[in-house]
């Protein structure tokens, strides 16, 4: 997927385009934002544009080139299978382990297969052991010569602190809807049902483009509120800190869900001209669910969330995660 396929993401692009065009490319960059939005396809379509065989120029008045797609490397790169691009994923979707690090300093230290970059990107970052991240930043001080760094994250602040100084933080941010329906509409999918799926998708284009759609937006919605209306009741609050904490992934699939609506509440919460960037249905919808609670107790309760979803990518304990975020919320939203 070259750069001209993804959608929605000018600002990051435009950045990414001219400090590759320029030959300035940083040695280690830090995709950060929420999930689904095209952090991932932005890593490979850089490392298609840094390995290309064969660039094409940019159009008159522009500056930004982009890969062909085409060659042997563009593609055997969007097949995950070129020895000079490795993805670094969790093992048994748990943890980056110290030994892929150690693997990823050994590799890196010898010559390309093909040209002389080596790229590596790290998806999702956050979910590096303690132990990996210290040996990742070790070859970070030290970088191999011609390796180029690619993490991406949902949650940039869970990383080492001496990580994000060495990586240049390029912000992605939520998909709006006329683009989820432009992503969609290339997915074969009707305008209706690009319409439908791209209103409830949250600025995720992988949830819109998922086939249980809108059963799982349903499903977070109800979520949301079963989370808000338990914050009334101390044992209702602790029977849904259980609900959460069942196990790791439910409870980061919930703290997205819950970050997303209380983001929007606060946009609500602003009033005019912020407000207005909501559809008058979603306006109503967090209304509905916060009741009178006033912006700065939202902004607070966002706090508590991103701190949770920081906790979990720190391996912190879902049960002790969830029961602290949601008596935190409690207290700031006044309940007694």
């Amino acid at each position: 997927m070259p750069f001209r396929d993804i959608c929605g993401q000018d600002r990051p692009l435009r950045l990414l385009r001219r400090a590759w065009a320029g030959g300035r490319l940083a040695q280690a960059y830090c995709f950060t934002g929420p999930a689904g939005v095209g952090k991932r396809s932005t890593a490979v379509a850089l490392a298609q544009a840094v390995k290309c065989l064969s660039p094409l120029t940019a159009p008159p008045g522009e500056d930004t080139p982009d890969a062909c797609g085409a060659c042997r490397a563009c593609a055997r790169i969007a097949a995950g299978q070129h020895p000079d691009v490795t993805l670094i994923a969790p093992e048994e979707k748990t943890v980056i382990t110290i030994d892929q690090i150690r693997g990823l300093a050994a590799r890196a230290s010898l010559r390309a297969c093909e040209g002389t970059a080596k790229i590596w990107i790290l998806d999702p970052a956050h979910d590096m052991q303690e132990p990996a991240a210290n040996a990742f930043l070790k070859t970070l001080e030290e970088p191999p010569a011609g390796s180029l760094f690619l993490l991406v994250t949902t949650a940039f602040s869970a990383l080492l602190p001496t990580i994000r100084s060495r990586c240049q933080d390029v912000r992605f941010a939520a998909l709006g809807e006329e683009h989820l329906r432009t992503i969609l509409a290339r997915r074969g999918r009707t305008a209706e049902e690009a319409a439908a799926a791209a209103a409830a998708a949250g600025g995720s284009a992988e949830r819109a483009l998922a086939p249980d759609a809108r059963e799982r937006c349903a499903a977070r919605a109800r979520l949301v509120e079963d989370v808000w209306s338990a914050l009334g009741s101390l044992p209702a609050l602790l029977d849904q800190a259980d609900r959460l904490a069942k196990d790791r992934e439910n409870l980061e699939d919930a703290l997205e869900a819950l970050l997303a609506f209380t983001r929007d509440a606060a946009v609500a919460g602003i009033g005019p001209p912020a407000a207005s960037l909501l559809p008058v249905e979603r306006r109503t919808e967090v209304a509905r669910v916060t009741g009178d609670a006033p912006l700065a107790a939202l902004l607070q309760v966002h706090a508590v969330q991103r701190e949770a979803q920081q906790a979990l990518a720190w391996h912190a304990q879902p049960r002790f995660a969830a029961e602290r975020m949601l008596l935190r919320m409690r207290q700031a939203i006044g309940r007694k």
